[in-house]
């Protein structure tokens, strides 16, 4: 309806214009005088109009799927983030987890990069809403989360490869043998054992807490992301209940 009353208020000035000109005239206007003249105007407006329309129509599309594929891209983070600690949980964590010595048999891990995997907020910002801010504040600190949780594995593994297999080396404990929590403290020291202790506890914690929180910040954001464009193909993941046999087992 907009676009109508535009080119209805030109036709009908042209018309009260033309019809006064052939009233104060002495010529007589005749009907292809006036519509010739405003049918080759109005043409011209709606060519013009149509085009401006489509363009913003070609616009709005491009800028929802931009919105879409930044949706996507978080989303593919937060799966790739949890797929990341789901690993190690499993490969490191799950054979020694109920182990009272699990401080000493959870191997040291590579070094992981701590900035690999971070979420592009700027492209998210269309999430910045009253209704959907919160969403997107918890995934900027779900992405702190996970980056806490990769830099507790880091600080333990260069503890353990640092500290921990040269005193062991040195106390003459070797790989596969058995020996008593008292001698795995007399080899490394009251200090460095309680430390490696603790520095355990803490990767166990915050690799737990994190799968589970960036499992359920999938669940969140991807069902923001379906209400606001509900015509949207987002991507969606489950990761195994039972993870796979350890690689150290």
């Amino acid at each position: 309806m907009g676009s109508v009353l535009p080119i209805f208020a030109i036709v009908t000035f042209l018309i009260a214009g033309a019809t006064e000109a052939a009233t104060e005239g002495s010529g007589a206007v005749s009907i292809g005088d006036i519509v010739n003249p405003l049918a080759t105007l109005v043409a011209a407006f709606a060519g013009s109009w149509a085009a401006f329309k489509f363009q913003q129509f070609q616009k709005n599309k491009e800028d929802t799927e931009n919105k879409i594929a930044a949706g996507n891209r978080a989303l593919m983070t937060l799966l790739q983030q949890a797929n990341t600690l789901k690993l190690f949980q499993g490969d490191f964590i799950e054979p020694y987890r109920n182990s009272p010595g699990r401080h000493i048999q959870i191997q040291p891990a590579l070094p992981f990069q701590e900035d690999s995997l971070i979420f592009d907020v700027r492209s998210l910002e269309f999430l910045f809403t009253p209704e959907y801010q919160q969403v997107l504040m918890d995934l900027i600190l779900e992405g702190n989360r996970y980056r806490e949780a990769i830099k507790s594995i880091n600080t333990r593994s260069r503890h353990h490869f640092d500290v921990v297999q040269p005193k062991l080396a040195r106390a003459g404990v070797k790989e596969g043998g058995e020996y008593t929590g008292e001698q795995f403290k007399a080899a490394l020291g009251g200090h460095d054992y309680v430390h490696l202790k603790r520095l355990t506890d803490a990767i166990v914690l915050h690799v737990d807490r994190t799968v589970d929180s960036l499992v359920a910040m999938k669940g969140r954001l991807r069902a923001a992301l379906l209400k606001q464009f509900p015509k949207g193909k987002f991507v969606d993941f489950e990761l195994l209940k039972d993870a796979p046999k350890s690689i150290f087992s």
